[in-house]
């Protein structure tokens, strides 16, 4: 199969929540992908793995995978999906307790967010970062990041509209 047909079935089985057969697809979508001379997507291909073994609760081998797609990105400048790398990094680490770590890599996500003015993603990323200060007790840097998220999200339901109404009103006291 071709590299592109081996992309598409890890992300068939990815959607079936078959993650051991959508990392393999992913794996050898890689090779193909390398074997043509597609960093990019070969890159992406790694990032998909880390998403599929963090699916199958492999810590350590996500971990591995975020950070060579997150290198791989940098090396041939591809910003955008080295900030997606970076914060599937981040997030793995807050949720594995791991929150001071996972701090410099969602930072850096919602710089570039920022910068290509991806709010969805930005909003996505300051509600990680938002986990990451609570479970460091850092309780006004928390909320003041889920204020955020939800003042940069595209779309907030009911809830969320109310819930940002309210995150204003002690924010004015306390900036």
């Amino acid at each position: 199969m071709k590299a592109q047909e081996w992309h598409e079935q890890g992300l068939a089985h990815y959607r079936a929540g078959a993650h051991a057969q959508a990392l393999d697809a992913f794996a050898r979508a890689q090779s193909a992908y390398e074997k043509d001379g597609d960093q990019v997507n070969a890159a992406e291909m790694l990032n998909n793995q880390g998403v599929a073994h963090r699916m199958l609760r492999e810590w350590d081998k996500a971990r591995d995978a975020f950070s060579k797609a997150r290198e791989r990105f940098a090396d041939t400048r591809d910003r955008s999906r080295q900030a997606q790398a970076a914060a599937n990094l981040g997030l793995l680490l807050t949720n594995r307790g791991q929150s001071k770590e996972a701090l410099p890599y969602l930072k850096e996500a919602l710089d570039t967010f920022q910068a290509d003015k991806d709010r969805a993603r930005e909003s996505d990323t300051r509600r990680v970062l938002s986990l990451a200060y609570f479970k460091q007790r850092r309780w006004l840097e928390a909320l003041s990041a889920y204020a955020a998220a939800l003042d940069c999200a595209p779309r907030l339901s009911v809830g969320q509209r109310l819930l940002r109404r309210l995150f204003k009103l002690p924010l004015r006291f306390l900036s």
